[in-house]
């Protein structure tokens, strides 16, 4: 899937300015309503977190995670993730987990479905 993405530095700081901040120890959640329709995802990674190896992989696993809960999250947000020190040594599950009650304590997630669809079907053989 792919994530509507903040891009010019335009809009970090329209965020960083204007919206509200939700944190938890590994990171802060920065958001505010946008202009546009579609909800879009900064990531911010300080080279405080570690070297460039480190910054990416905590990237992709922010990504990963947040492209996970973007069917439920409301539309016309920019959304920015600060990060902090510990997320470094955090696993995915602990950042999927953080992503999810951030999302939930800012009010970003549709309170009609909470949970995604899966829609199962039953196959029957015939013989």
């Amino acid at each position: 899937m792919a994530l509507n993405g903040l891009k010019k530095n335009g809009q970090f700081v329209y965020a960083y300015k204007k919206g509200k901040a939700k944190s938890t120890k590994s990171m802060t959640l920065i958001f505010v309503r946008a202009r546009t329709y579609n909800t879009k995802v900064g990531f911010s990674v300080s080279k405080k977190i570690g070297n460039a190896v480190v910054r990416n992989k905590v990237k992709r696993r922010l990504k990963d995670s947040f492209g996970r809960y973007m069917p439920l999250v409301k539309n016309g947000y920019y959304v920015v993730f600060a990060t902090r020190k510990p997320i470094a040594e955090a696993t995915f599950a602990q950042i999927h987990s953080d992503v999810g009650y951030l999302l939930s304590k800012a009010g970003l997630l549709n309170t009609a479905t909470t949970t995604p669809v899966v829609k199962e079907t039953a196959q029957t053989s015939e013989k």
